[in-house]
């Protein structure tokens, strides 16, 4: 298995060290990947206002795990990918809203910096994609000028402590494929593909805005107690090896009635709080599995599980699936 590790905010250096990794070069912003790796290419992309973007055609010949660690700097990452899957239970991801079983998968991800992601695709596995990286300066100067710019601002900053995955419709596989598999003259290749990754971008944040407009997406809290919200999400995804604050002494935190934390986190996050908890917890589990380093026990306790059998029956009921099986796989 090929595992590389990175923690980069630039493609261009991210490139660089994958073909470290993998024992070859990168030529003209395009890595070739060696025939012991697999077959196609991962390109480099500079598009204007100093974005970056990686476009992305490939098939693995062996097991291959990509895994970004978290840093505290902000920086965001979107990934429209489309992955061909020769046996279809063979590829995970660290959450598990990817899109039901199936041998083709296409989704539109969006995460941060400030969490880890992790990406298995076994041997034989294709994987067209574009990655757009921007930080949150780049977000906050570009939205400036949308007239739904302060709407938007306020939906990603109160989702953006988890990944957000959608199924991706037609028109997104269009403008992708015409971006892998541009066949034009190679003095307008680079004009067309910029075009292309900035249409991306564009229907991007223009479907968040209309779901937000059939969604009447309004937030009846103050910025003061968005951010103590914040704060109690991040307590409670800090230590998964201790069991989380209680409802009373969390509420303290917040400065809220009891009540109201529970009601306004949901409102924010998706889930009761426990539930939240318990998700990252698991999602963390699944993580460390895939990375081949831990075994079950080791995850177990790591993660605060004394009774391993507790933990098991926990991983089942999040993924169908026991611990040991994944690691079996």
């Amino acid at each position: 298995m090929v595992k590389i590790e990175f923690d980069h905010t630039d493609y261009a250096e991210l490139l660089d060290y994958y073909a470290a990794a993998f024992k070859t070069k990168v030529k003209n912003n395009k890595l070739e990947l060696p025939s012991d790796v697999g077959t196609g290419f991962i390109k480099l992309i500079e598009l204007p206002n100093g974005l970056q973007g990686l476009v992305s055609d490939y098939t693995v010949s062996q097991d291959m795990l990509l895994t970004r660690s978290k840093i505290n700097k902000d920086y965001f990452t979107l990934r429209f990918d489309e992955v061909i899957i020769p046996d279809a239970a063979a590829i995970d991801t660290v959450d598990a809203s990817m899109p039901e079983i199936n041998p083709v998968r296409s989704a539109v991800f969006l995460g941060s910096t400030k969490f880890d992601w992790m990406f298995l695709s076994t041997k034989g596995t294709r994987v067209k994609g574009v990655n757009i990286l921007f930080s949150k300066e780049w977000l906050e100067q570009f939205l400036e000028v949308e007239s739904v710019g302060d709407l938007i601002k306020k939906y990603l900053s109160l989702k953006m402590s988890a990944f957000n995955y959608e199924p991706m419709d037609m028109e997104y596989k269009r403008i992708l494929a015409e971006i892998v598999e541009t066949n034009v003259d190679p003095a307008f290749e680079t004009l067309i593909i910029q075009n292309r990754v900035m249409l991306l971008l564009e229907r991007f944040f223009t479907r968040i805005y209309y779901k937000m407009s059939d969604m009447h997406f309004d937030v009846k809290l103050s910025n003061e107690d968005i951010n103590r919200l914040k704060m109690i999400e991040k307590e409670l995804v800090k230590d998964f090896s201790i069991e989380p604050p209680g409802i009373t002494k969390l509420a303290r935190l917040a400065a809220m009635s009891p009540s109201k934390l529970k009601n306004s986190f949901k409102e924010i996050y998706g889930l009761p709080v426990y539930q939240y908890f318990q998700k990252h917890r698991m999602n963390k589990a699944k993580a460390m599995l895939l990375s081949r380093k831990y075994s079950v026990r080791e995850v177990g306790i790591e993660l605060g599980y004394s009774n391993l059998s507790n933990f098991a029956k926990a991983f089942k009921k999040s993924f169908d699936q026991l611990p040991s099986d994944l690691l079996d796989r």
